[in-house]
């Protein structure tokens, strides 16, 4: 009887998947932006996208790949200097690009420059990098080490598995040819914060590089607005990471915030410029943001050791039945409205084990669905120990050989036989009978 309503159950929830739309949570607001992707950290749950998979075009978010490239090649940041070549400014001139100050024939670190490219998203200095890195750190790099450097771009990011993004150059300039996604960059986004110095980098909204041949003090003061406290769109939470804006890209920014034991990931790309708004991504971001602290909350599903299954146990000594219970805490991010009464459960086990059977093995897996989607999964774990009876499962081998099909054939084979030979034995035995009679004498 419990086999039979487990076994509605999961068509119930099979059929769900079909009649209820996806699980999908609205923010309360209207998103002007293009295209959105937000993720919780802790869990993995994205809470809300929009054009995620859509291309579009990065602007400067290009440079968290440029960074990851320097960061993956260059493996001391201080220990060689470049200097800023008059090429480089000829090719930036009259392009109304972002600039992080720097004067043709200045000299700075790689860290400097990685600050200058990845902070004030100085261009001239991300390209400075490219042709480093893209001329295996020769200093004397020449434009062809920057076309280098973007195969490698490319090539990251296909190792990602970033598969609506192509890159032109290590800027982020506009290039009809040079785009990628929300959920991408995410993907970008999130490797790269993996990386202490990129993250300690990211986090500042004003930075001091220090003297160098042409300045004094250099200073770097971030794009990202919602680092800076005097700004009003200020966000504490915020941890970085970098913004980028051209006129075809729209204002776009990548983010991550931290809030108590929460952590978030957002990208807003194309978020529309208006004369009373210019940064509508900042104050979109941060609606995003608290909205999901707000609403959302870690809530334990079920707790380690709960009994949620049984299974057949064949050539044991010790029970006919595993009770199996789920293997850890199930804990997951649901939106506070959401009645924990609306998560349903569907057992996924074999018909039967053979013993032996150890406390905590595997032995089936447990489907969690919330309005006809499966959220997660869970282990289901045998309770105690099931030994092998070998008398057992010698009876039971010769019942199943037995029942087998072949021995069924054979056992058929052997009846026609013996029937064959009952039929022969009497045909026979009644010629010989008639032959003894014909041969008596009267």
């Amino acid at each position: 009887m419990r086999r039979w309503l487990c076994g509605l159950l999961a068509l119930l929830l099979a059929a769900t998947l079909f009649c209820c739309p996806a699980l999908a949570y609205e923010p309360d607001f209207t998103v002007s932006s293009q295209a959105v992707y937000l993720e919780n950290l802790d869990t993995g749950l994205v809470l809300y996208e929009k054009n995620a998979s859509q291309r579009m075009y990065p602007a400067s978010l290009t440079k968290i790949m440029t960074a990851i490239l320097v960061l993956e090649n260059v493996p001391d940041l201080d220990a060689a200097s470049v200097a800023y070549p008059l090429w480089i400014q000829n090719m930036l001139y009259g392009t109304d690009a972002s600039l992080g100050g720097l004067i043709v024939g200045e000299r700075l670190t790689i860290r400097q420059l990685l600050y200058s490219a990845l902070v004030q998203s100085g261009n001239e200095s991300a390209m400075i990098l490219a042709g480093y890195v893209g001329s295996g750190g020769n200093e004397d790099f020449m434009p062809r080490d920057i076309t280098r450097f973007v195969e490698m771009m490319n090539d990251k990011a296909k190792a990602l598995g970033c598969t609506g993004t192509h890159f032109t150059n290590p800027t982020g300039l506009h290039h009809q040819d040079h785009y990628s996604t929300a959920y991408d960059l995410a993907v970008m986004g999130k490797y790269a914060m993996k990386n202490a110095t990129f993250a300690e980098v990211v986090k500042n909204y004003a930075v001091n590089l220090g003297a160098t041949n042409k300045h004094d003090e250099l200073w770097q003061y971030s794009t990202n607005k919602m680092l800076y406290p005097s700004s009003p769109y200020y966000y504490a939470p915020i941890v970085g990471i970098k913004t980028g804006s051209t006129d075809e890209a729209g204002r776009c920014v990548i983010s991550q915030a931290e809030d108590g034991n929460y952590h978030y990931f957002c990208v807003v790309m194309g978020a529309p410029v208006t004369a009373a708004e210019p940064y509508q991504n900042f104050i979109e971001t941060r609606q995003l943001y608290r909205w999901a602290f707000q609403n959302f909350s870690l809530r334990t599903l079920l707790e380690q050791g709960e009994l949620m299954a049984e299974v057949p146990v064949k050539y044991s000594g010790d029970g006919k039945l595993a009770k199996l219970a789920v293997s850890a805490d199930v804990v997951k991010l649901l939106q506070d409205e959401i009645s924990l009464d609306s998560v349903l459960y569907s057992a996924e086990v074999p018909e039967w084990v053979e013993a032996p059977v150890a406390a905590g093995d595997k032995v089936g897996t447990l489907h969690i669905m919330l309005m006809g989607e499966e959220i997660g999964t869970a282990d289901l774990v045998a309770t105690q120990d099931f030994s092998l009876s070998w008398i057992r499962k010698a009876i039971g081998t010769i019942g199943e050989l037995l029942s087998s099909p072949l021995a069924k054939v054979l056992f058929a084979v052997v009846v026609l036989a013996v029937v064959g030979y009952i039929i022969y034995m009497v045909r026979h035995n009644r010629k010989k009978r008639r032959r003894k009679y014909s041969n008596r004498n009267y």
